[in-house]
C-alpha cells in the first residue's frame, strides 16, 4: 500500500501532533472502516495522548494508492465509533 497525504491532511497532522506511523498502523490494521461522504473512507485506530486513549480517525480514498484528506483524534470514543461523516 503506497500513502500519500494532501497539504490539509500534513497540516492537520501538525497541529494534532498526529505521527505518520500512527496513521499507517491505522490504514493498515484498522478498528473499523466507514464509509464516509465523497466515496471516501473513514478507517479509525486507537491511540495514546497523556496516558489517554484516543481515538485516530483518518478519512482517505483509493485502496493500493492511499490519499489521505484528513485526521482527527478525539477523546469522545464512543460517539465517533460507528459514525459516518
Amino acid at each position: 500500500m503506497q500513502i500519500t497525504y494532501t497539504q490539509h491532511a500534513a497540516t492537520r497532522m501538525s497541529e494534532r501532533g498526529i505521527r505518520l506511523a500512527e496513521i499507517e498502523a491505522t490504514l493498515m490494521q484498522p478498528l473499523r472502516h466507514i464509509p464516509a461522504s465523497n466515496g471516501r473512507t473513514e478507517s479509525q485506530g486507537l491511540i495514546e495522548r497523556d496516558g489517554q486513549q484516543q481515538l485516530l480517525r483518518v478519512i482517505h480514498q483509493g485502496a493500493q494508492v492511499v490519499l489521505v484528506i484528513t485526521v482527527m483524534a478525539t477523546s469522545k470514543i464512543s460517539k465517533y465509533q460507528g459514525a459516518t461523516s
